[in-house]
């Protein structure tokens, strides 16, 4: 009787990593599509007359395009580690994503405190990551 449970378990865990597998694969392809999306109205906006008055929507759209462009390069790292990814590399795009944030934010002083104090805590997190835990672990993909 164990061996037939084990026999369901191990199909079951086949067939949800088949299926997360796809999943990836599908949401990739939509994240494409959005980058795609993001570099046609990026080279719209860029032959229009009056390009000054719309400085902080080229900003914007570069920074979606550059958030697209994570999450593609997370799926991809996803999809080549069978579904694992670094935790040095998940700090690393929340630095950047809040660095992101940091450039378009300039409303409150409090706000701009905050962020930076998230992005100071999370390059002390992966600092001690690497020098404490990861010690050994000489593989350049999380950096």
């Amino acid at each position: 009787m164990k061996k037939f449970f084990d026999h369901i378990d191990e199909k079951m865990v086949k067939f949800l990593s088949r299926i997360s597998f796809l999943s990836l694969m599908v949401v990739g392809l939509v994240i494409v599509f959005f980058l795609f999306r993001e570099i046609y109205s990026m080279i719209t906006m860029a032959f229009q007359a009056d390009s000054s008055t719309h400085y902080y929507e080229v900003l914007q759209s570069i920074l979606s395009f550059f958030i697209f462009f994570e999450f593609l390069t997370l799926i991809i790292t996803s999809i080549r580690n069978k579904g694992h990814v670094s935790l040095i590399f998940l700090l690393s795009l929340g630095i950047t994503s809040l660095i992101r944030v940091l450039l378009t934010y300039h409303d409150q002083l409090i706000g701009l405190i905050a962020i930076s104090s998230s992005i100071l805590l999370l390059i002390i997190g992966v600092v001690v990551l690497k020098r404490f835990i990861f010690t050994e672990d000489k593989n350049e993909e999380h950096l």
